[in-house]
């Protein structure tokens, strides 16, 4: 059992590192993110963050895990409640500058670093096989026509992009009201035909 997991100072140590470190990706993207910028802004011991972290690629990539969420997670409820009610409360955090750090830094570094690819799919989509199960059930229950479990690529672009297009490209905080708009597009060609 390794000392962090066991001795609390450790663990908020650590914790406060990984917040300094989010901070300073949001303010100076990855190059910020340095063992002593991350030593100052939380507050420790130099040696404290090399102990948690030996290596910057290392303290870089705990930061992304540890800011990045997934985008899109569904259960066996009604889906376009869900994907409502989930994204609503995803727009909060995309709407926050830490966001748009996290997200550049992933989309960057995932094409060369196989630690960041593995976060990349926990954000945007390896819940894959769950979310064709979810679908085929509401496929089931009457809520779309079939079809919609084999396209849930498609239907995951059609849903984030829009929001992330909106959020990043444009720079314009995303609301309630565009969530539902984003959802609804996305899902009516899949909805039952009278």
């Amino acid at each position: 059992m390794s000392r962090s997991s066991v001795d609390p100072r450790a663990r908020r140590s650590r914790a406060a590192a990984l917040a300094a470190a989010a901070e300073l990706l949001t303010e100076d993207g990855p190059e910020g993110v340095t063992h002593a910028a991350v030593a100052k802004r939380a507050g420790v011991g130099r040696a404290t963050v090399y102990r948690h972290w030996p290596e910057v690629e290392s303290l870089l990539l705990d930061t992304l895990a540890d800011a990045a969420r997934p985008l899109l997670t569904l259960d066996d409820g009604p889906v376009r409640e869900q994907l409502v009610g989930y994204l609503t409360q995803q727009a909060e955090w995309l709407n926050q500058p830490v966001s748009a750090a996290v997200i550049a830094s992933v989309i960057d570094r995932a094409e060369r670093d196989e630690g960041v690819r593995r976060i990349r799919e926990e954000m945007f989509g390896r819940t894959d096989e769950h979310v064709v199960e979810v679908l085929a059930a509401a496929v089931a229950r009457g809520e779309f026509r079939p079809g919609i479990e084999d396209n849930v690529r498609e239907l995951v672009a059609r849903i984030l992009g829009p929001l992330l297009f909106r959020r990043f490209m444009f720079g314009v905080p995303l609301d309630d009201d565009v969530v539902v708009r984003t959802v609804d597009a996305a899902l009516a060609p899949w909805a039952p035909k009278d």
